[in-house]
Formats: C-alpha cells, sequence, structure tokens
C-alpha cells in the first residue's frame, strides 16, 4: 500500500515565492534608500566640517599673526642701530604706498591694509617679516618675506602670495552672492561685500585710524562648503568670527 505525502513536507507555492520575493525586494530598496541617503548626509556634513576646520586654522594663524605684530620694537634697539638698519625693526602694520614714510588711514589712501587685505610684520624666528594676507576672488592667500629696507611691501609680497584658504565668499562674484543671501537672508542682509578686516584704533572711536596706531583687527569668514547641501541643492555656508590685538606697541 502507498503511502501519502506526509503534508509537513510540502514545498511553497509559486505564489507565496512570488510574494515572499517582493516583501523582501521591498525592504531591501528601503534599507538601501536609507543607506544612500545617509551616505549622501554625511558626505555633506563631512564637506562642511572639512571647511569649518580649514577656516578654523586660518582664524588662528591669523590672530597668532596679528599678537605678533611689532615685535621685536624699535626701542629693543640701541637707536642708532634702529636707524641703520630698519629691517631689524618692525611696525605692527605695513601699508602701501608710500611706506614707510607716510602712514595712512584705512580704507581712505592705502592699497594695503584694506577690507580684503593685511600687511604685518613680526619677527617668526628668522628675522623680521611681511606677513600678508589678501583675499583674491573666493581664495585667501597667505604670503610671507623678509623685510627689506627701501622697499614696497605690497610689491615684495605679490610674488609670494600662495592659496590658504579656499571657497571664502566674502567679496564673492554678484551671482555667487545673490545664491547664498536666498538661502541665508538672515545672515546676509545687505548686497554689499563682508569685510575680511575690520580695524579699531587705539582710540575706540577712531574708524579710520592711521595703520600704525590700529589695536586690533575684527576677522570674519564666510567660507562655502565644496559641495551644496544634498537634500536642497543650495550651497552651506558658515561664518567665523574672531577678534585679535596686537600685544607690542611702537615704540
Amino acid at each position: 500500500m502507498k503511502k501519502g505525502a506526509n503534508p509537513e513536507s510540502r514545498g511553497f507555492s509559486i505564489i507565496e515565492l512570488l510574494v515572499a520575493t517582493f516583501i523582501f525586494t521591498f525592504i531591501v530598496g528601503i534599507v538601501f534608500s536609507l543607506l544612500a541617503v545617509s551616505q549622501l548626509r554625511y558626505s555633506s556634513e563631512k564637506d562642511l566640517m572639512a571647511a569649518f576646520q580649514s577656516a578654523n586654522i586660518a582664524m588662528d594663524q591669523i590672530a597668532r599673526d596679528i599678537h605678533s605684530a611689532g615685535y621685536p620694537p624699535a626701542n629693543s634697539f640701541n637707536a642708532s642701530v634702529a636707524s641703520a638698519h630698519p629691517e631689524n625693526v618692525a611696525l605692527p602694520f605695513a601699508w602701501s604706498p608710500h611706506y614707510p614714510a607716510t602712514p595712512c588711514s584705512v580704507r581712505a589712501n592705502c592699497s594695503s591694509p584694506g577690507d580684503f587685505d593685511l600687511l604685518l610684520e613680526a619677527d617668526l624666528g628668522n628675522g623680521v617679516q611681511w606677513i600678508r594676507y589678501s583675499l583674491q576672488g573666493t581664495t585667501l592667500m597667505r604670503g610671507v618675506v623678509r623685510k627689506t629696507p627701501n622697499t614696497d611691501p605690497v610689491s615684495a609680497t605679490n610674488a609670494a602670495l600662495v592659496p590658504y584658504l579656499e571657497n571664502v565668499m566674502n567679496n564673492a562674484s554678484s551671482a555667487q552672492m545673490d545664491q547664498i543671501r536666498a538661502s541665508y537672508p538672515a545672515m546676509f542682509p545687505g548686497d554689499s561685500p563682508v569685510p575680511v578686516f575690520k580695524y579699531t584704533g587705539t582710540d575706540p572711536s577712531d574708524t579710520t585710524p592711521p595703520v600704525n596706531t590700529v589695536a586690533q583687527v575684527n576677522i570674519c569668514l564666510i567660507v562655502e562648503s565644496a559641495r551644496p547641501d544634498s537634500a536642497t541643492g543650495q550651497p552651506r555656508v558658515l561664518t567665523l568670527t574672531g577678534q585679535a590685538m596686537r600685544f607690542n606697541p611702537i615704540q
């Protein structure tokens, strides 16, 4: 006599397999979609963090250079030595034109210092050097050159400028800034470029002091991440602000 089939050993029907496959595919699709979104968000946050770290390093370096500006002052030397070797004496800030005979007023009759150009003098351990920061397009440049008597410091540092911080949007083209302002209207209420450097004199009420009496510099860096936000497609920007005071007086 032939034994009947065991009901418990019966396989799945085609319909059951199709339903199970559909459910599995649906769940896997959701999981991979979430992973893709998470990956895009991670990349976006990574870009923004990289921009923040680069801007923060630049801010710290600028502040350190301003703190060191003006060292060593003239009273560190015998008067005759200081007069004979001006390259060994540091003024806190250099300028152009008419350096060093005629001090200038910030944003009045100087190409440097200015809203997007900063020129310092300090001994960084290898003699007095000119240290310059200049925003060119969307790249903040930095250059260091040994101080030379009877030389215009801006001309001397032009060839030494190298890219230091990219995607600085303070003085970006109108099209770029219009897009950023549309995304961040509260951060950029006006239409004018945002100065990287603002100067305060020894007299707090003096907003355009002679360059050699500048007491402190306010720094603002508006930096855009390398890629737009993955969700909105809009640029992501961050603003870092700082204040640096020179420690070395003019003697």
